[in-house]
């Protein structure tokens, strides 16, 4: 029965607010690798090599295309901060191979990627006004 409401919402929503909410995500989440890599960078954290770069970016890309095409039943605060957890974990751990055990794999998880997720969400939802294709309870 979910799965039905759910198939029915994202029908009512047109395919143009679709496409242009997912693309205005991915491309907030490109900007948000930009400055994430920055920050790594100069920060001392990250060396500056195609491969980490490469690896920010996209991260932080598929983070915004998730949060653009979302169907969870969730405020969009929380579905930005969710989202940020979820497909954020994936560079933390990639923190954590190359880095070791350390502060910044688990500062990442518990408080960059919900902060970039929140934000890519914000600027989405907010800022350019493209709703959520799932509506909150």
């Amino acid at each position: 029965m979910g799965t039905a409401v759910l198939t029915e919402r994202f029908a009512e929503t047109s395919p143009r607010l679709r496409m242009k909410r997912f693309m205005i995500a991915t491309l907030f989440g490109l900007l948000a690798g930009v400055l994430c890599a920055t920050a790594g960078i100069y920060g001392g954290f990250l060396k500056f090599t195609a491969v980490n770069v490469a690896w920010v970016l996209l991260n932080r890309a598929v983070m915004g295309f998730a949060i653009g095409i979302s169907g969870l039943k969730l405020h969009w605060a929380w579905n930005g901060v969710v989202m940020g957890l979820v497909v954020g974990s994936i560079f933390s751990y990639f923190l954590f191979m190359n880095l070791g055990l350390g502060t910044l794999p688990l500062t990442n998880l518990l408080i960059g990627n919900p902060i970039f997720g929140f934000l890519i969400e914000f600027f989405t939802t907010k800022v350019f006004k493209q709703p959520a294709l799932a509506a909150a309870r």
